[in-house]
Order: C-alpha cells, then sequence, then structure tokens
C-alpha cells in the first residue's frame, strides 16, 4: 500500500511538472520571441535614426559648403563691379598706383642693378665651386700599390 501510494504520489507529481513545463515552455517560447522581435525594432530604429542623423549632417554641409561657395561668388562679383566702377569713373579722382610707388633705391642703385650684381655673385659662387671640385678630383686620383708598401 505504501509503494502504491508512493508510486502515484511520485508519478503525479512527475505528471504535473512535465505538464506544467510544457504550458511554460510555450509561454517561454513566446516571450522569448517577443523579446528578440523588440529587441530587432529597437536595433533597427536606433540604425535608421543614426543613418539618418548622418544624412542630416552630410546635407548640412552640404549646403553650408553652397552658401560659403555662393558668398565668395557674390563678394568676387562685388569687387569685380567696384574695381569697374573705379576704372570707368576717371581713376576714382585722379589716383594711380605709380604715384604711391616712386623709383624704389637702395643704395643709390635700382633694384634692376641690384638684380644683377645677385646673379652675378651666384654665378661666380657657382664657377668657384665647380672649379674647386676638379681640383680636389685630380689631387685624389693617385694610384697606390700595395704590393709597394
Amino acid at each position: 500500500m505504501k509503494k502504491r501510494f508512493l508510486f502515484t504520489l511520485v508519478a503525479t507529481i512527475l505528471f504535473l511538472s512535465i505538464a506544467i513545463s510544457s504550458f511554460a515552455m510555450g509561454n517561454m517560447a513566446n516571450d522569448v520571441r517577443n523579446f528578440v522581435g523588440g529587441t530587432e525594432n529597437t536595433i533597427e530604429n536606433v540604425g535608421n535614426n543614426v543613418a539618418g542623423g548622418i544624412k542630416n549632417g552630410f546635407n548640412t554641409v552640404e549646403h553650408g559648403a553652397e552658401n560659403v561657395a555662393s558668398d565668395m561668388k557674390s563678394g568676387a562679383q562685388k569687387a569685380g563691379n567696384s574695381v569697374m566702377g573705379m576704372t570707368t569713373n576717371n581713376n576714382n579722382g585722379g589716383y594711380t598706383a605709380t604715384r604711391t610707388s616712386g623709383n624704389a633705391a637702395i643704395a643709390g642703385m635700382s633694384t634692376n642693378t641690384w638684380t644683377w650684381i645677385i646673379v652675378g655673385i651666384t654665378a661666380a659662387a657657382i664657377v668657384i665651386l665647380v672649379w674647386s671640385y676638379i681640383k680636389q678630383k685630380n689631387k685624389n686620383d693617385i694610384y697606390i700599390d700595395s704590393d709597394e708598401l
């Protein structure tokens, strides 16, 4: 009798645990599916938001670059119009660049003279360097026979 009662009790507990775990597993599987689906949707939304933000950032940079380029173009056109206005306006009241430059002279010589002096000194230095290299090369071309030492 004890064995039969014990067997019935164990069988009932085993049957209930199998039945409960089957129901619980069904709910658990659905819960896992819902969790994974929710996570997938969240990751997809984050990816879409990041891509949208990057796209908006590039659009902002593109429009900013277009604005800078158009502002530069507009400024250049205004400057060109100002220059055109100065040339058609009788030299802007008689102003010319030659009035401010004058004849530049350093130590009583013109810039053209100084240029020729610098070119001459440079040419002389090159000639001296080549001549000293050739002279040194002639002195070092002596053949030494190692058997005579």
